[in-house]
């Protein structure tokens, strides 16, 4: 299973965290359910088919349900073929778990059977075709019983033309999904960048089962005469390279090369192709149009307006502030914060750093006699620890964030611009400033948007643990805000052409 890159909240608490870290004795969590009841769980017996199980195929997604224990998840199952072999992935949306190898499938119609082994014991599925061509069955772990049930997930026929398109940056190749309005064209266009973090073309997102933003974004625009280019980010689904050493700069090169791709098609016309980014794609936004002029118009949802250091602090502070933290605690949690900070501008040695925050750790490190009996070297431990945390803060991606200010990039900007923010966001609190003039920029805000989906209806905290809670969909409004905001400019760009 692919980790997550963190996101900027986590980054952000990493260093206010290693005194406690340090402090605190290792948990092992499982990723089978947690355990809160031995009563025993009778399987789903298999039921007679009724349909020809022959002519149901496994290839696709499948949406459904394990029970066990009185506990039930969601799962979603991605099958595949390769040749002549069977391969699939499942995604836990509750356990933050994505795209994990499922071992030993074979469909011999009415009969299913994979197993999933990245856990403390193989889970293994066993079940059978059902009458509406749903697949159920039992499911085992760790020697206890359950039962789970799948349902293939509908496709619907589009009105325009999906085409699976790659472009090359360099040695990188990204692959991702064209979506055209019906037509000869040209059509206007537009490239979707994604947030933080080794994101797909749908910049799906593991705990909001069925959340797929950008697929209906495209989807959208498409419908509004609008042809829309979303892909993969570099080492994640069919792309190739390596999105852990990746930092912005790899990133607005792989969204420049996508740009460039869009004004090469015969479908599209060159003079109206724009640029749309969420949370992180914000300043790879900013980049891409900071250096050329003829991109034709860029929206920022949720982006930031700031330097990157900037972002962090204010996260920590006003979640900190929200959690009921005092001012004191604020600032030496700030104070602690920046002195991980390894810029380019102003480098500070690594060594210094990491010593520094060594230091204290251990003098913050308040423990009895047995505690530290049972932790053993005390210091080697905090060491460690240090080390691991600030591995991520010395990394090329961590060192561009913090000193980049899209600010910079985006005054130079002369083209439309939609900013979009929610009035509940807790991530990006610095936002692109108005400036008069030239159409740049117009902004939105909504009071009850939260920041990673942006757009989320019903938020109440804004707070990231809510995100889970939430409906996966758009906010009322939110699409045709930015349907209705983007034909107008390219209406607007062709009446002056």
């Amino acid at each position: 299973m692919r980790l997550r890159r963190l996101m900027w909240i986590t980054v952000a608490a990493m260093l206010a965290t290693v005194m406690l870290a340090a402090c605190t004795l290792p948990v092992t969590l499982p990723i089978a359910p947690p355990v809160t009841d031995t009563t025993d769980t009778e399987s789903v017996p298999a039921p007679a088919v009724d349909v020809d199980a022959t002519a149901v195929t496994l290839p696709g997604d499948w949406d459904g349900r394990i029970s066990i224990l009185g506990q039930e998840l969601r799962i979603i199952v991605h099958f595949s073929e390769d040749g002549d072999a069977l391969t699939g992935t499942i995604d836990i949306p509750q356990q933050g778990a994505v795209g994990i190898p499922l071992e030993n499938i074979a469909f011999d119609a009415p009969a299913i059977h994979f197993e999933m082994l990245p856990a403390p014991s193989t889970a293994v599925f066993e079940g059978t075709v059902q009458a509406d061509g749903s697949l159920a069955g039992s499911f085992s772990q760790s020697g206890y019983e359950g039962t789970f049930s799948l349902a293939r997930v509908a496709t619907e026929d589009m009105p325009y033309r999906v085409e699976d398109v790659t472009f090359a940056n360099g040695d990188v190749t990204l692959a991702g999904t064209l979506t055209l309005p019906e037509g000869d064209g040209p059509f206007p266009s537009v490239l979707l960048v994604s947030g933080s973090g080794p994101q797909n073309r749908d910049e799906e997102i593991a705990i909001v089962p069925g959340y797929r933003p950008f697929a209906v974004i495209a989807d959208t625009l498409t419908r509004q005469g609008v042809a829309v280019l979303r892909y993969d980010d570099r080492g994640v689904g069919e792309s190739t390279g390596d999105f852990a050493t990746a930092a912005l700069s790899d990133f607005a090169a792989d969204a420049e090369a996508g740009w460039a791709y869009l004004t090469q098609r015969d479908e599209i016309d060159a003079a109206q192709v724009g640029i749309f980014g969420h949370s992180e794609g914000g300043q790879v936004a900013a980049v891409v149009a900071g250096r050329n002029p003829d991109v034709a118009f860029v929206v920022l949802m949720a982006g930031p307006g700031e330097r990157g250091d900037k972002v962090l602090n204010d996260q920590i502070r006003l979640l900190m502030k929200a959690g009921g933290a005092t001012d004191e605690e604020i600032a030496k949690t700030l104070e602690l914060q920046e002195l991980g900070y390894v810029r380019q501008s102003t480098p500070t040695p690594a060594d210094e750093v990491e010593a520094g925050l060594c230091k204290r750790a251990k003098t913050a490190c308040p423990l009895t006699a047995a505690q530290k009996a049972q932790l053993g070297d005390i210091e080697a431990r905090i060491d460690a620890i240090v080390a691991q945390k600030l591995a991520a803060l010395k990394t090329d991606w961590f060192r561009q964030f913090i000193d980049y200010d899209p600010a910079v990039d985006l005054a130079s900007v002369d083209v439309p611009v939609l900013a979009l923010y929610g009035g509940l966001d807790m991530q990006v609190l610095g936002r692109v400033e108005r400036r008069h003039g030239r159409r740049y920029p117009t902004q939105r805000d909504s009071a009850d948007l939260p920041h990673r989906q942006s757009s989320f209806p019903d938020a109440n905290s804004g707070m990231p643990d809510e995100y889970a809670l939430l409906a996966p969909e758009f906010l009322p409004g939110f699409l045709d805000t930015i349907s209705e905001w983007l034909i107008t400019v390219v209406d607007t760009r062709k009446t002056e052409e």
